[in-house]
């Protein structure tokens, strides 16, 4: 066998230049959104979330395997009496069980719930035949009990009111059940576990307009606890609320002004009376706070996280929580310290960058942020934290491998100076929604430029000359937003915006003028503009609403490239003086002449989505970011024999994540029926595992590896049907 992967080697490397390269999938996200968290043991739990999808950890939640739900609905809750049985609520009333710890799931619907589009937010059982769900639409909520494990129910509580969103119980007799929307609170409670009375409001500060209680935990029979909704506008604090009496009463708790946040906050758990957390998020980021006096003081602890957060779940000082984007996070000092399990986030990206050999890097939506070190052959995921802060990225530049610089929502901008380890804001966030830095560009590690908007309506450009410790501002210059700027050198540059504005400076932002446009369609006179380049001092290419624009003037005058595009073009970059790319949803633009003309190479096959940052790295190949942190490229994958042996008979993908832990998807394609392998190996050789030894009729298929007993490393998959041979390159990263 070792000489048979030699072989691979050698053609792998004698062919990889002279291939046509095609577009492939390089990364996406690791999981879907996850919604909720159970853990039965510090060791077991299970996860579920959007799509049917169902993991399981039998190592704390350092590593998950997948589960098999049958259904493809988002599934909201997940509820275990211990390693054998099971139950988990999801969309469209769907209810799922299990005896065997989730190696096979019943499906069914629970038809008492009168509404079949009705989504099932929240399961329990007190042993395995009492047990309760909480479902509810928009308008509406109910819960249903059973006595025989869930064969049959009885509706208890039909409330038409408005929306129910959580539940929680004490044994089998106390339960609490909340909600809330517009100008109202709905709190119920029952002491015998089938009555359901509606508490009195507590008083709530006038500031409120909007109450939902999305998350409530039961700490006894007595005592509880909830949280919830606050509102960005009118700065509406979180919301707390705390019950002694089993949720006959409730008291509203007022936080110190240092304290608040105003945030969603989804759901709260208690390790004792005193001690609990609670965890959220908006566009700022992930939320979580902490209690350690009973809930009368609420303090907002460092989370380093993006995405909003759905669900906590803890065994003493061990704390799991989840949420959006495939985000999986664990503690083990009661959130003192946090480690992020998910190793590809889930985010839109709108930037992506190559700044030396080998190394790129690519963020976006929820603070996602990716990093490569082998030319894009093995990604690394997670977020960009400074300080307290995990903010939406709408740009990045890197200087050079280590110095970097990101423009974020609300304002920030954060800079690194080690590779994107670490960052530190050089402009501070602000809690206005309409303040946002939309591009960033520095001629030098010192020497750069922001722009974006202050307010609707109020442009502003900032200028460092020291790196960001300190900036000049210039605003209200052409009352729109400003999206991408770029300087060829300290003096000029130029900044395009919304409503076709489009501005350069020739004294390094000293003064700014408008641009001149020609030959500019009528339909297209105010064009939103989003990206812009140089293509050297003179020659710039700018890109937008089905437009594209050429100067050859350093951006004073602009001449409309006839290019047939029918969406919005997000970014464009150019390789060199000629070649350069644009991209847009279902558009992938390419030219040879400096943007003279044209040509669409969309590959509808593999690109999805819309598609927002481009790049190339040094060797020329290209790079393309879209939502669900997909990467898509023409650069051949490192190991692969792609479309060269037996491409009529079968073909092998990358595998799906890479680098991953401990799971991976590998796809394959049998288009002539053949006995199969599909084999694992590390790079002595030696045989890691088989995944396929059968015959396989034509069709496409998937084959899950788990490397959880396996050490770090590169392994090699071997496809042989037909009498051929496909392999690939995978990074275990533990």
């Amino acid at each position: 066998m070792k000489k048979s992967l030699l072989i691979i080697f050698a053609v792998v490397l004698s062919i990889s230049f002279s291939l046509s390269q095609s577009w492939r999938k390089a990364v996406t996200a690791t999981y879907p959104s996850i919604n909720d968290v159970c853990f039965i043991s510090e060791n077991e739990g299970w996860i579920v979330g959007s799509a049917g999808a169902i993991y399981k950890s039998i190592d704390g939640g350092l590593t998950w395997s997948e589960q098999n739900s049958g259904i493809s609905v988002s599934l909201s809750s997940v509820y275990f009496l211990n390693a054998q049985q099971g139950f988990i609520g999801g969309a469209n009333r769907y209810f799922l069980s299990t005896v065997d710890g989730g190696n096979t799931w019943a499906v069914d619907s629970i038809e008492a719930i009168p509404n079949a589009s009705a989504s099932i937010r929240s399961v329990y059982f007190a042993d395995n035949l009492r047990g309760w769900v909480m479902a509810s639409t928009s308008s509406a909520g109910w819960v249903a009990r059973t006595t025989d494990g869930g064969a049959t129910w009885l509706l208890d509580l039909d409330f038409s009111g408005g929306d129910l969103e959580a539940m929680s119980f004490y044994g089998a007799s106390n339960g609490i059940v909340t909600g809330g929307g517009v100008g109202k609170v709905d709190l119920f409670y029952t002491i015998d576990g089938a009555t359901w009375t509606k508490a009195p409001v507590p008083a709530f500060p006038p500031v409120y307009t909007r109450s939902d209680i999305r998350g409530v935990y039961m700490v006894d029979a007595n005592t509880a606890y909830t949280c919830g909704w606050g509102s960005m506008i009118g700065l509406q604090p979180s919301i707390y609320l705390k019950t002694t009496d089993g949720g006959a009463t409730w008291e509203y708790l007022t936080q110190a002004e240092e304290n608040r946040t105003y945030d969603n906050v989804n759901s709260i758990w208690f390790k004792d009376s005193n001690n609990g957390i609670s965890v959220g998020g908006a566009t700022r980021g992930s939320v979580v706070t902490r209690t350690t006096d009973g809930g009368v003081n609420w303090i907002p602890i460092r989370a380093p996280f993006g995405a909003t957060l759905q669900s906590v779940t803890g065994i003493g000082n061990k704390i799991w929580i989840v949420g959006n984007g495939g985000l999986i996070a664990t503690s083990s000092d009661f959130g003192d310290s946090w480690q992020l399990i998910t190793p590809i986030p889930s985010g839109t990206l709108y930037r992506i960058q190559f700044s030396g050999a080998g190394t790129g890097f690519a963020a976006g939506f929820d603070g996602v942020f990716l990093k490569t070190t082998n030319g894009g052959q093995d990604w690394m995921g997670g977020y960009l934290t400074a300080g307290l802060r995990t903010i939406n990225i709408q740009d990045i530049y890197f200087v050079n491998e280590n110095v970097g610089y990101a423009a974020h929502s609300y304002r920030m901008v954060a800079k690194t100076t080690n590779g994107g380890t670490d960052w530190f804001a050089v402009i501070a966030d602000t809690m206005s929604p309409t303040t946002t830095s939309y591009g960033v560009h520095f001629v030098d590690e010192n020497y750069g430029f922001v722009v974006g908007r202050i307010a609707s309506g109020v442009d502003i450009i900032y200028k460092t000359t020291d790196g960001g410790s300190t900036w000049s501002t210039k605003t209200g210059l052409v009352g729109k937003d400003l999206r991408g700027v770029e300087f060829v050198n300290q003096n000029r540059g130029a900044i395009v915006g919304d409503g076709l504005n489009t501005i350069y400076t020739n004294d390094g932002g000293e003064t700014w003028t408008p641009a001149t446009f020609s030959d500019v369609p009528s339909e297209l006179q105010t064009a939103n503009i989003r990206s812009i380049t140089f293509l050297d001092e003179n020659t710039a290419v700018a890109v937008g609403d089905k437009i594209i624009l050429k100067s050859v003037n350093g951006g004073a005058e602009w001449k409309f490239i006839q290019t047939g595009s029918n969406i919005l073009l997000n970014t464009v970059h150019f390789h060199d003086q000629n070649a350069g790319y644009a991209v847009g949803q279902g558009e992938v633009w390419k030219t040879i002449d400096a943007g003279e003309t044209w040509t669409n190479i969309h590959d509808n096959d593999v690109i999805t989505g819309n598609l927002y940052g481009v790049t190339t790295d040094q060797a020329g190949d290209v790079w393309i970011t879209s939502s669900g942190s997909n990467i898509f490229t023409n650069k051949e994958p490192s190991g692969i024999i792609d479309n060269y042996i037996g491409m009529s008979d079968f073909s092998l993908n990358q595998n799906y994540p890479n680098p991953f832990n401990p799971s991976t998807t590998i796809e394959f394609e049998i288009n002539k029926g053949s006995n199969v392998t599909l084999e694992v190996f590390d790079l002595l050789g030696r045989k890691a595992a088989v995944l396929v030894n059968e015959y396989k009729a034509p069709g496409s298929y998937k084959a899950n590896f788990n490397a959880g007993n396996l050490a770090s490393g590169i392994y090699l998959y071997v496809l042989k049907a037909n009498g051929k041979i496909m392999s690939g390159k995978m990074t275990l990263l533990k």
